[in-house]
């Protein structure tokens, strides 16, 4: 208690001014204001948690700068504490803000930080050595059981549920190796810790402000520029992920330059997986490729979107899909010579290796290499290009009872190996791309999207072929799928058959129009609708429309038998002889 007192006499004016406003003033007046600036807000909980993590990094920051202009040692280390345990309380507030972590580990982590600091104040100002010893124990433990419900909380704050299983394991995994290596000396951290921890806590929270409300924002105005929503929804997406690899690569740089983690990235470098005197790979090689192959994925997402989204809305999906097409196959060519080179591999190592493979390799990337050429066959050629509609043989579906033999569709996607096609069901059939090299292929789009379409009709030999002509043009000119303007519709009288006339209905049609037309939901809407409204005017004009009929002849006279219950025969008498012209 002595102690204690002669280090308050020991106090200067100034000294005693920055502490009761830093450290009393400052906490007592931010904390309040941000709840209640919070509170005005839509996004509360958010703006709260952005708030109060910026506040911690700002006020470790400066109150680490301040703290440089006292003088006496021990109110300095005092001014440190209290200064970290501040921030780290507003850092843990603005973390469990967001998150949905338990109240038993909020509690945790609050507590620990109390005993924290009043275990700094006590190792201030005892003279005991082996009592000192111990607390530095007990300090050590406090500070890793305070962060470990944070790094939980930040854990459960990611946006992809598929990796929060795998990152939680982690992180107990990470606790425990640093509180060992802390333990035993091989890390150590300091006051530069604090800042690292909430520059992270800082990127986490922004990271998720994104992710929420300006990805919203972004996609209204991406949306309203480029007038489609489906490919600006890829780009945000896109960028998302883009900023997700961004805050992984913050969380490297703090754990090196803040955390002092560099022993487990080296340990990593030298936990060889593959070591010959050829290559040597890593598990620190394997992550950096893995990562840099995200990168230039993600970055290519984004790039093949917005060269797509750049071209007028008319051109879009035939050239912009296209050029999309190149830029993607293109793209993971080189994203994988990143990979490769990452993890030290290069041709000259690649080479010896396929040719000691020899025909074996051949033979197994032979179907591989054939639709990875072929696709850039396709995209520079352009006889196949995104939005053509294409007719190859094969069968679109036997679930769904479709018994045709051949495939027709839109083309969607042109990928590295294959070319997506969705058919008018909306299946999506994935087609090797060398199918279109070695085989027929009908691309009704190839130069522009208008077809003739023909449609027979059969009527009877009393009708008149000129009246017959009229009602089929008239028909072709109120069909909605015409495009008159195009060509003018025509009829032919073709065939002069065993029971009708053959007259045949030829006009031109659009072929994108049975993908957006509101009439066309499935392509046999055109079939239906014309010989449908064609069955109606023919039977109007009282034009007979026949069906095969067959007279049976005989050549003797008929006799008929009649018959008793028993079978046996009563009498027999002749059939009369029909009047002639009868059949």
């Amino acid at each position: 208690m002595l102690t204690f007192l002669n280090f308050l006499h020991s106090l200067k004016t100034s000294e005693i001014v920055l502490g009761i406003l830093y450290l009393i003033v400052v906490p007592i007046l931010v904390f309040p204001s941000v709840e209640i600036i919070s509170k005005r807000f839509t996004h509360g909980k958010k703006v709260k948690a952005i708030l109060f993590a910026v506040f911690s990094l700002i006020y470790t920051v400066l109150g680490l700068f301040l703290n440089r202009f006292t003088e006496n040692i021990l109110f300095h280390i005092l001014f440190r504490d209290i200064v970290l345990t501040v921030s780290s309380i507003a850092a843990a507030i603005s973390v469990f803000t967001l998150s949905s972590v338990g109240r038993i580990l909020k509690i945790t982590t609050f507590v620990s930080l109390i005993f924290l600091l009043a275990l700094e104040v006590i190792l201030i100002f005892t003279l005991n050595l082996k009592t000192v010893e111990i607390f530095i124990h007990l300090r050590r433990f406090l500070i890793v059981l305070a962060l470990f419900p944070i790094a939980w909380a930040l854990v459960e704050l990611v946006p992809y549920n598929q990796l929060k299983k795998p990152l939680k394991f982690f992180t107990v995994l990470l606790t425990i190796t640093v509180g060992i290596l802390w333990e035993f000396g091989i890390v150590e951290f300091n006051i530069s810790a604090f800042i690292g921890l909430t520059f992270i806590i800082t990127s986490t929270l922004g990271y998720i402000w994104f992710s929420g409300l300006f990805e919203n924002i972004l996609l209204k105005k991406l949306s309203e520029l480029f007038n489609n929503e489906e490919d600006t929804q890829a780009v945000v997406n896109y960028i998302n992920k883009l900023l997700f690899l961004l805050l992984i690569y913050i969380y490297y740089l703090s754990a090196v330059k803040f955390l002092n983690l560099q022993e487990i990235f080296v340990y990593l470098k030298n936990l060889t997986l593959i070591n010959t005197d050829v290559v040597n790979i890593s598990v620190y090689n394997l992550l950096v490729a893995t990562y840099s192959f995200l990168i230039f994925y993600y970055s290519i997402g984004v790039l093949k979107k917005v060269v797509k989204l750049l071209f007028p809305p008319g051109e879009r999906e035939d050239k912009g899909g296209s050029l999309e097409a190149v830029v993607y196959n293109l793209g993971i060519l080189i994203a994988v010579i990143v990979f490769l080179s990452s993890m030290g591999l290069s041709w000259r190592v690649l080479l010896p290796i396929a040719g000691a493979l020899g025909i074996g390799l051949g033979f197994g990337l032979q179907t591989i290499l054939n639709n990875y050429i072929s696709g850039f066959i396709l995209m520079f050629s352009r006889v196949i290009k995104v939005g053509d509609f294409i007719e190859i043989p094969g069968n679109a579906g036997r679930f769904i009872n479709n018994k045709n033999d051949t495939i027709f569709g839109r083309v969607e996607n042109i990928s590295v190996l294959t070319t997506q096609v969705r058919t008018l069901d909306g299946i999506d059939i994935l087609v090797p791309n060398s199918t279109f090299i070695g085989n027929q292929v009908i691309n009704y789009s190839l130069r522009n999207p208008y077809v003739r379409v023909r449609f027979p009709f059969g009527v009877s030999y009393s009708s008149d072929p000129r009246q017959v002509k009229e009602i089929l043009l008239k028909l072709a000119y109120d069909c909605p799928w015409a495009k008159n303007f195009y060509k003018p519709p025509q009829v032919w009288f073709t065939e002069m058959g065993d029971s009708a006339l053959i007259f045949e209905l030829m006009f031109w049609v659009d072929i994108r129009d049975i993908w957006r037309n509101t009439y066309a939901a499935v392509s046999y809407s055109l079939v239906d609708w014309v010989y449908t409204n064609g069955w109606y005017r023919l039977k109007e004009a009282n034009i007979e429309i026949p069906f095969p009929q067959q007279d049976i002849w005989f050549r003797n006279k008929l006799k008929v038998v009649f018959e008793s219950e028993g079978g046996k025969p009563i009498k027999v008498e002749d059939l009369p002889e029909p009047p002639k012209g009868e059949g």
